[in-house]
């Protein structure tokens, strides 16, 4: 309902439109507080000059449609982003975070070795290239270490520019020990390979799919010179493919030639430590005997690291120069300083780190990495099974849309800004969490970037269309009845209206009375003008703290008095406590006000306060043609009497015994007496409100805890140990007026005892 005043408000701000109005009506969301305006619909009517329209849509339900619209919508338009590549590189840089963060070095194949060409050796042993005879060196030593194969990541495209005899003397040495590898090159220009090198140089493949670009055709490929390539025991390519920003994170693991396949470097050493088993590529996987690893939608194998070069062969990385200086001790005698069992039945690859050999590539870990990681990360995935798998597009696209819709959803249907931001904060860990467990703990990539850009995105549009058409609407509202109860019971009311029932409904809420001490008398004192300026700066501070403080709805005043509720109309399990803290702040408030009057030679205003909590019945109560939101029950009367009776006992703030249970972990109370209040017959305990929990002074403690031994000695018919009590009592604090009011009661029982019957209570007979 909206009394007059209300009306005044909103007209001021120009809300109403009169019912001959054509234009668009605007919506408030429908409030138990208010007579609703609906926005204009199909079915119209009009009741009294007022007009009513009928929705067939609820609010609930127009929410839920908004979110949906928003994120669909939002689900577009980064589909449309996504589909121009803008943020391709973004979601690679997101892939490289992931590696770097759950790469784990101990899964890396503890067989895998590494002699490095580095700078120490390039110092030791002169400058680059060497004499091959050196490489067929350090074959022969690795063949009596016992090494399962040599790898070679060094080419060997021309002949020696030393001397012939090096060739040879190297090749000799690979035929002997049987298992180098030597790598060859992919090139644009057709080669003719001979027919003795067909065989080192492609590989059969059984039940190889060729359709959508998966092996990937080239014009040429160029081979190590012939005396070395026949007799190596495998060859490969080491072609490497970089991503848009560089980066290489994926290996082609074949390519066609003239219609024969040929295999990557790792792929032909992995056909050799699995026992050259059957290699076959097909529904997106490629299968090496027993293993099998997952390929994208290009046929190459998106690598798994295990980390960087450092990470995980620092263990297991030796340098070149030192194997050549044992092998030179054995040749010797001596005992080598390297122990050549380092190297039994382990995969030694042989490759270059040094700076000056420029063998430096792009990855996830660093823009210098030498190449050589990359093949070992290769083998090591084909050897193990291993290889990350970007998710199926159906997946992506399916979370994308159902995090585009509870982002949307949450902003739209939670009330609090708090939740909204909780909930989408939540939503994008929860993401990131699930991204991080398919990376580290099923090899799975799943998109990063454009579903946590999704709901930014949707967050950010939804706050856009609830400003635009819920946003001016909401504070022309908060305007107008922000002058009428508490922001914050506005602001929930704003948010949540299915909260307020139409009509009256039986709840528990705590009702606060407060009224002036001899208002009369000083209204008779003062001219109407001053008087309504002296209580209009009474009400605001009373009001504020109520309403602002302690969440309080000021439901009416009373001329000099205010009707407030706590826990109506929205629930709050506080509403005991938050009325206790009320009416002390209030009792605090006005004695600083008392001394600012004084200053300015105005009378001091003292105000008593009765509170009480319990049933009622609260909602709309009055006729078709005017409503006012109020409650009523027995527990207001008891409120209002309670205020009343403040003034009999000399005291400022008395509760109920419901309120003084339902606060009595937040207050300090004392028991005042079994009292019967004008028109109920049931007696009621009743208290006085002290202080907040723990902040009674030691002098008035004192004076309560004697007060309490005169009341019970009183209850007991003890009179004349009473009257000791309370004189005692009065004693240390002549301004208690419970202890003198007893101290009375007390002393005309020592000389007129009460009869038998006697039960202590205490009937009011005024109000």
């Amino acid at each position: 309902m909206i009394n007059a005043a209300a009306r005044m408000e909103v007209g001021r701000a120009g809300k109403f439109l009169s019912p001959e109005s054509t234009q668009p009506k605007i919506s408030l969301w429908p409030l138990s507080l208010l007579r609703v305006l609906q926005y204009d619909s199909p079915l119209i009517g009009r009741s009294r000059g007022v007009l009513v329209a009928f929705m067939p849509i609820s609010a609930g339900t127009k929410k839920i449609l908004s979110a949906v619209a928003v994120g669909v919508a939002v689900y577009i338009l980064v589909m449309g982003i996504r589909m121009t590549r803008w943020f391709e590189v973004v979601e690679l840089k997101a892939f490289d975070h992931l590696v770097r963060r759950y790469a784990d070095p101990a899964k890396a194949d503890s067989n895998l070795v590494l002699l490095a060409i580095d700078e120490s050796s390039l110092e030791a042993f002169g400058r680059w290239p060497w004499p091959r005879d050196r490489y067929g060196y350090v074959v022969r030593y690795l063949k009596r270490a016992g090494a399962k194969a040599v790898v070679f990541d060094v080419m060997f495209f021309e002949p020696d520019d030393n001397a012939e005899e090096f060739d040879q003397s190297f090749a000799d040495d690979v035929k002997v020990a049987g298992n180098v590898f030597l790598p060859m090159l992919f090139q644009s220009e057709a080669v003719s390979v001979p027919a003795e090198l067909q065989a080192h140089a492609t590989l059969k493949a059984e039940r190889v799919e060729t359709g959508q670009a998966q092996v990937e055709r080239h014009a040429g490929v160029k081979l190590p010179i012939p005396v070395l390539a026949q007799q190596a025991r495998g060859l490969g390519v080491i072609n490497l493919s970089a991503d848009a920003d560089g980066p290489t994170r994926r290996l082609p693991l074949l390519g066609q030639v003239n219609g024969n396949l040929v295999p990557h470097l790792s792929v032909a050493v992995a056909r050799y430590v699995l026992g050259d088993g059957e290699l076959a590529m097909r529904d997106g996987r490629m299968r090496i005997g027993s293993s099998s690893v997952p390929l994208d939608a290009d046929g190459n194998l998106l690598i798994e690291w295990h980390g960087s070069l450092e990470q995980t062969y620092h263990a297991r990385r030796y340098s070149i120069g030192r194997v050549l200086q044992a092998f030179a001790e054995q040749e010797k005698g001596q005992r080598p300083d390297l122990d050549a069992s380092l190297f039994k039945d382990k995969i030694v690859f042989i490759a270059g780190t040094a700076a000056g050999l420029y063998d430096l590539r792009v990855t996830p870990f660093s823009s210098a990495t030498p190449g050589v990681l990359i093949h070992m990360a290769a083998l090591d995935n084909l050897l193990h099974g291993q290889g990350l798998q970007a998710a199926p597009a159906w997946f992506s696209l399916s979370i994308l849309l159902l995090l585009c819709l509870a982002s949307a959803g949450a902003f739209m249907l939670f009330p609090s800004y708090p939740v909204k931001f909780g909930v989408t904060i939540g939503l994008a860990l929860a993401y990131y969490g699930l991204v991080a467990h398919a990376f580290a703990g099923h090899e799975r990539w799943l998109d990063l970037v454009f579903p946590e850009v999704a709901l930014v995105l949707t967050f950010g549009t939804a706050a856009t269309v609830e400003y635009v058409t819920e946003g001016k609407q909401r504070r022309l509202m908060r305007a107008a009845f922000d002058k009428y109860m508490s922001s914050d019971v506005v602001e929930e009311i704003m948010r949540n209206p299915a909260a307020i029932k139409l009509g009256g409904e039986k709840k528990e809420i705590s009702i606060l009375f407060s009224d002036i001490a001899g208002f009369t008398t000083i209204s008779e004192k003062m001219s109407p003008e001053d008087l309504v300026a002296l209580l209009n700066r009474y009400l605001s501070a009373m009001t504020t703290i109520i309403k602002t403080t302690h969440r309080g709805n000021v439901n009416k005043y009373l001329g000099d008095g205010i009707m407030a509720l706590f826990g109506a109309p929205l629930n709050d399990p506080k509403h005991a406590s938050l009325a206790c803290f009320a009416a002390l702040d209030c009792q605090v408030e006005l004695a600083r006000l008392r001394q600012v009057w004084k200053q300015e030679g105005l009378p001091e205003i003292g105000a008593r306060i009765g509170i009480n909590s319990g049933p009622c019945i609260v909602g709309n109560m009055g006729s078709e043609e005017r409503m006012e939101y109020t409650v009523t029950g027995d527990s207001v009367n008891l409120a209002s009497r309670l205020e009343g009776a403040s003034k009999y006992y000399d005291t400022l703030i008395l509760i109920g015994q419901r309120t003084a249970e339902l606060a009595k972990n937040d207050v300090e109370v004392r028991e005042i007496d079994l009292l019967r209040v004008k028109g109920k017959k049931e007696p009621v305990v009743v208290f006085e409100l002290l202080a907040r929990k723990g902040q009674v002074d030691e002098k008035k403690r004192r004076v309560i805890n004697v007060y309490l031994e005169g009341l019970a000695a009183y209850k007991d018919r003890t009179f004349s140990i009473a009257c000791a009590k309370f004189s005692e009592a009065v004693t240390l604090d002549p301004s208690d007026g419970p202890s003198r009011v007893y101290l009375e009661r007390s002393t005309t029982y020592c000389d007129m005892p009460p009869s038998a019957d006697w039960d202590g209570v205490y009937e009011m007979t005024s109000k």
